[in-house]
């Protein structure tokens, strides 16, 4: 089990292609294309949204080899006010299936699903992925692991600098999961209709 820190900053882009190429010329390296399924949950007697926390089973299918491999994840509270800094527990599961029915036996239920074709590139400790999400269109993120907090503000700094080589700044950033922006769209989308608005 890996237990890190995981600095990381997430910013809404217009042209994944187009960004993919900057960092390719900043001595960026591709990795890999993915297909990533993450499936949240959460339970009565401990509300994980509640505790900004997050539990999830990742479904990955490699578009590069065709490999399919599930991990579990568990994501503790944001660390700063500026990223989405967090302490992440992960480990590599035979069976996502399986455990899925364990958390849902003991009492955890799955809340949504969040889908995303991803690219990977990585630069040193750096690594930066290219989103299309389902429902939401095209994000970067831009992490470093570290196993210490001391390390945070030194990551966070190697990632400004990245931002700005592509022209961003951390004001462009955003520090909402994926999950959120879909659940609030769900429920956006509800309201407007019990409004008549469509």
């Amino acid at each position: 089990i890996k237990k890190m820190i995981e600095v990381e900053v997430k910013i809404p882009i217009e042209n994944i292609e187009k960004i993919k190429q900057k960092l390719l010329e900043t001595g960026f390296i591709y990795q890999k294309t993915v297909v990533e399924t993450d499936t949240y949950f959460t339970s009565d007697h401990y509300d994980m949204r509640k505790k900004d926390k997050a539990l999830r089973i990742r479904k990955t299918e490699n578009l590069d080899t065709g490999e399919v491999k599930a991990q579990l994840n568990c994501k503790g509270p944001k660390l700063d006010q500026v990223s989405m800094t967090r302490q992440e527990l992960e480990t590599e599961v035979g069976d996502g299936e399986t455990v899925r029915k364990i958390l849902e036996h003991i009492g955890f239920c799955p809340v949504s699903a969040v889908e995303k074709k991803r690219l990977y590139l990585n630069k040193n400790n750096m690594t930066a992925c290219l989103d299309n999400v389902k429902g939401l269109g095209d994000y970067l993120e831009l992490e470093i692991l570290t196993d210490t907090g001391e390390k945070r503000t030194e990551a966070l700094k190697q990632i400004e600098d990245v931002l700005e080589a592509l022209g961003y700044s951390m004001e462009n950033t955003t520090r909402t999961s994926y999950l959120s922006m879909l659940m609030k769209k769900e429920k956006d989308g509800k309201d407007a209709q019990s409004n008549g608005l469509y």
